[in-house]
């Protein structure tokens, strides 16, 4: 079974996306600072920089394992995977048997078609699914991710989600439903006349796993979603999307009562570091050109090319200026004859608070 090939480049090393020199972003970010699902807020610098780069490394051997698994039928099960730990990279060696053995458990009445297919809006976002199946008495497509989580550790909550979850396990198949639904829809906008059938979980951790069938998010809603702008920053790319509240749906969405968080906190960080960068920037600059302005007067200097700027002193003059409000209360009726009226887009008023 042939799907489109994506013409978007995926880079392993960088798990980094590229079209035509332009680079996209994954799915799991959009989902981690839009929703707030699936973020350890509390993760210290240890876990951070050691315990998840080792756990996403054993994650990254269990994926090679089924895709050489799928593709040419052997069990390799010992994988050597390239890791990060802290300010440098360790090849590791993971055994994964466990994992595959329930993964071609998993498979029974499936058949894999594809492996890693990037599906991408070819705009802004782009993402791998890790499995293709084929279900055999339907002939239906289904996605499949892999996941090899810790589901005791797995935070229980998300951004517009009134209550924490009642479990690991529920918390990730909200993150997995928002996640394969992105996937479902990109796949059948590359390839019309496919229909998605379903979306379901491997989640393989050792001895352990289960395969979870996964509820499709509405289209509107995902469709919504992907309109996600973003900015590159030296700390990372930064999500803005107009009104992230409509992703609360669903029994545990908030009431219009209680307090909800409207703009995630990482973009509410940007843009106060940018807000002082400003003002510092101005501060410095308007004391520069008052001491500039000082020094040309002194010398009589009216314009000067100093290579980078140029400055230049213009000549005091006398303003004249219409009264509207005046005239209006004065001539009412001919005011309104004259005066032409439109629509304004309201402004944006941002102000730093003095915290000193």
């Amino acid at each position: 079974m042939q799907f489109k090939q994506s013409p978007v480049i995926f880079d392993e090393d960088s798990h980094s996306y590229q079209l035509d020199g332009k680079r996209l972003l994954g799915i799991t970010g959009l989902i981690h600072s839009v929703l707030g699902l699936g973020v350890y807020p509390e993760a210290d610098a240890y876990v951070k920089d050691f315990i998840i780069p080792k756990a996403g490394s054993r994650g990254t051997a269990i994926h090679h394992a089924i895709q050489t698994y799928d593709q040419l039928g052997i069990r390799q099960t010992i994988q050597i995977v390239n890791t990060r730990q802290g300010d440098h990279y360790e090849m590791m060696e993971w055994d994964v048997s466990q994992e595959l053995d329930n993964y071609i458990r998993h498979l029974n009445g499936f058949e894999a078609v594809a492996n890693e297919l990037t599906v991408s809006d070819n705009d802004k976002y782009a993402s791998q699914i890790d499995n293709v199946w084929r279900r055999i008495d339907t002939n239906g497509i289904w996605l499949v991710d892999t996941k090899s989580n810790n589901i005791d550790l797995y935070p229980m909550c998300g951004y517009f989600y009134a209550n924490r979850f009642s479990s690991g396990i529920e918390a990730l198949q909200e993150y997995l439903s928002w996640q394969l639904s992105i996937y479902a829809e990109l796949f059948e906008a590359e390839n019309p006349g496919i229909k998605v059938e379903g979306l379901a979980c491997n989640w393989l951790r050792k001895d352990k796993a289960a395969f979870w069938v996964i509820q499709r998010k509405p289209s509107e809603l995902v469709k919504e979603l992907l309109t996600t702008e973003y900015v590159f920053t030296d700390n990372g790319p930064v999500y803005f999307h107009h009104n992230p509240t409509v992703f609360g749906i669903g029994s545990n969405s908030p009431t219009p009562q209680e307090e909800r968080v409207i703009i995630p906190t990482n973009v509410v960080d940007y843009m106060a570091g940018l807000l002082k960068t400003v003002k510092d920037a101005e501060s410095k600059l308007n004391e520069a050109k008052a001491a500039l302005r000082a020094a040309m007067s002194k010398h009589g200097v009216k314009k000067y090319d100093f290579g980078s700027f140029s400055a230049s002193i213009s000549a005091s003059s006398v303003t004249s200026r219409f009264n509207t409000k005046q005239f209006k209360e004065d001539h009412p009726e001919l005011y309104e004859k004259y005066v032409t009226k439109g629509t304004t887009q309201g402004s944006l008023t941002i102000k730093l608070k003095d915290n000193d």
